[in-house]
């Protein structure tokens, strides 16, 4: 690259001299560089004349493509700049699909406040759709439930604890209540929430303690889920954090309480770059806060 820069020096400035001086080193030196561009290129490239240095055939044909070259080299070095700055760098997060904005949102926002200049791309999928792109690195984190098991590879810090609860369409006879008991549920028609990580878990309580329930409907979009509940079509098990704002016609589940743990992924297989460590600590430092009351 300094051969290259040497060489545009003297295209633009018609002098060694020159050329030396804007380089900021020894005539002797740049003209000893030159001199070996030229002989891994097989051929003089600069005439020197007493008007002035000029270009010859072989320098006219190759000074756009080193042009280019000096130019994409001062891309690499404020593309660098930027990541080690943290200015206008991409972060590409996984988010679980099943976990609501509403939570999550808040701490998007903390990190935004550590580091405007970082533009964050979220992906949304299901847990081994998110887990996958980690392992293959078209991600850089991961925020999703990381129970019952997750990959060797995988390093997990726990970002916070979220409940599940019944949403009730409107007028249900459960309303009244302040919690609700899975046994309250049995024989209601509900929607079943089929992206849900924690279905089978969810089913294999409802068959220990003997609770049938009619599936009204399946779906896998979350927003449908709850504008079908709206509807009055039936029930549904979410997490309570997914709740849409407005909706108060959910009551936390009892008998037996259901959770989840929401983690941080990341691969301990790869180095994580810096914005990628920065949103690490600041999630994990912000969730050790005491979380607000839901109003």
């Amino acid at each position: 690259m300094h051969q290259v820069r040497y060489f545009l020096a003297v295209a633009e400035t018609h002098s060694f001299t020159r050329a030396a001086e804007r380089c900021r080193v020894s005539q002797p030196t740049l003209t000893a560089a030159i001199k070996k561009l030229e002989n891994e290129l097989g051929g003089p490239l600069l005439l020197r004349e007493r008007g002035g240095s000029k270009l010859t055939p072989l320098g006219r044909m190759i000074l756009p493509r080193l042009q280019r070259i000096e130019e994409e080299s001062r891309c690499i070095s404020l593309a660098a700049e930027n990541h080690r700055r943290l200015k206008q760098v991409p972060l590409r997060v996984g988010v679980l699909n099943t976990i609501g904005p509403a939570r999550l949102s808040g701490h998007l926002a903390a990190f935004r406040a550590e580091a405007p200049g970082v533009e964050i791309e979220l992906h949304a999928g299901s847990r081994d759709a998110v887990l996958q792109r980690l392992e293959e690195a078209e991600i850089d984190l991961a925020i999703t439930n990381a129970a019952p098991s997750v990959p060797d590879w995988c390093v997990v810090s726990p970002l916070y604890e979220e409940r599940y609860v019944v949403l009730l369409p409107p007028g249900h006879r459960l309303e009244a209540k302040d919690t609700v008991r899975l046994a309250d549920l049995s024989s209601q028609p509900y929607v079943d929430r089929l992206s849900c990580e924690m279905r089978e878990q969810v089913s294999a309580l409802c068959a220990v303690r003997e609770v049938s329930l009619y599936a009204s409907y399946r779906t896998e979009r979350e927003d449908w889920v709850q504008s079908l509940v709206a509807a009055g079509v039936g029930f549904a098990f979410l997490p309570e954090d997914s709740l849409l704002l407005g909706i108060h016609s959910a009551r936390p589940l009892v008998e037996p309480e259901l959770q989840r743990t929401v983690s941080l992924v990341r691969s301990g297989d790869r180095t994580a770059p810096p914005a990628a460590r920065l949103f690490w600590q600041t999630l994990l430092a912000r969730a050790g806060r005491p979380r607000a009351a839901r109003a």
